[in-house]
């Protein structure tokens, strides 16, 4: 009697339930890999438009001699150089006409004097973003500081 080596049913089977079960362990693979790539792109979205407001904002604030004029209800600050930071609409406004940030659930601005700095707080919640609140020392001084230590003008960073 002869036997006969070829493939049986049996095996075909087996064939195809191991490359059913292959697909599917690739499918979660690259459905888990899309969804956190799809994620990092909204956290990096956030932190571009916070990077945004903290540029134009410690531009101001370590301008020297520069002073608050006044804060208006915790979300418009106005500085004596004439430049006023407004929240409104789910955006950060420069001189209510120039969009710095975009995306923002909420923005306050806040001032407080310790060891004789003005110290401005800024607390911010953007969409898909944990709140921060950042501390920025106002340079009052009429003098020019060295601003390789970012603390000198940046005081405290929390999320």
């Amino acid at each position: 009697m002869k036997s006969e080596r070829g493939v049986t049913l049996i095996s075909l089977g087996i064939y195809i339930i191991v490359i059913i079960i292959v697909i599917s362990i690739i499918f979660v693979i690259s459905s888990s890999f899309n969804n956190t790539v799809s994620d990092m792109s909204k956290e990096s979205t956030s932190t571009t438009e916070l990077d945004m407001f903290n540029v134009y904002f410690l531009q101001e604030v370590k301008k020297q001699g520069n002073s608050i004029s006044k804060i208006t209800d915790k979300i418009e600050i106005e500085f004596s150089t004439g430049n006023k930071y407004t929240f409104k609409n789910n955006k950060i406004y420069l001189n209510d006409n120039i969009v710095i940030s975009k995306d923002v659930d909420s923005c306050t601005f806040e001032q407080k004097e310790e060891d004789g700095k003005t110290i401005i707080t800024v607390s911010i919640k953007l969409k898909n973003a944990e709140s921060k609140t950042i501390d920025y020392v106002l340079n009052t001084d009429n003098n020019t500081l060295d601003y390789q230590d970012e603390n000198v003008y940046v005081y405290n960073n929390t999320l």
